[in-house]
């Protein structure tokens, strides 16, 4: 019932201005950038000037309770820090959380500010509802999200 009424209340609000006061998050993946970031691959590669590393094959991100999966990702560094600021994720991307699945063929996961651009058949699936559409934008802090080429829906009455 939640999961609906997340999908539903993003289509109420740009409806009517009731609806928008009374709208919830969109997205509810927990976005904590203060987690530790670890990630497994079959292989790593490490260019320092470039402040980059290059995880392939069944790469596996965990950061709290998100968890991306791909082909490849490239971890992008902070030189003073060493901070993670950036992931891109290429082949089969999948971002998995307790409630929600996002999956496309690229995403793009600014760390810091907390927001995931994902693109080629992007999908985000709650429960038994899903969206679906070219590309899709998330802020994880907001729960606020767009979908943009062709979008499709599916909403799934909780009597099924």
């Amino acid at each position: 019932m939640m999961s609906r009424a997340i999908l539903i209340s993003a289509l109420v609000a740009l409806a009517s201005p009731v609806g928008a006061q009374q709208a919830q998050p969109f997205s509810t993946f927990q976005h904590d950038p203060t987690q530790p970031l670890e990630v497994f691959s079959d292989t790593l590669g490490v260019s320092q000037a470039a402040n980059t590393a290059v995880f392939r094959g069944s790469v596996e991100a965990v950061q709290g309770e998100l968890t991306l999966t791909a082909d490849e990702m490239t971890v992008t560094y902070d030189e003073a820090t060493g901070d993670v600021v950036r992931l891109v994720a290429t082949g089969d991307v999948f971002l998995k959380s307790l409630l929600e699945t996002a999956e496309g063929q690229f995403a793009d996961y600014m760390v810091a500010e907390g927001t995931l651009n994902m693109s080629g058949d992007a999908m985000l699936t709650q429960g038994n509802n899903a969206l679906s559409s070219d590309e899709m934008r998330i802020d994880l802090n907001t729960g606020s999200g767009e979908f943009i080429g062709r979008v499709r829906t599916i909403f799934v009455p909780t009597s099924q």
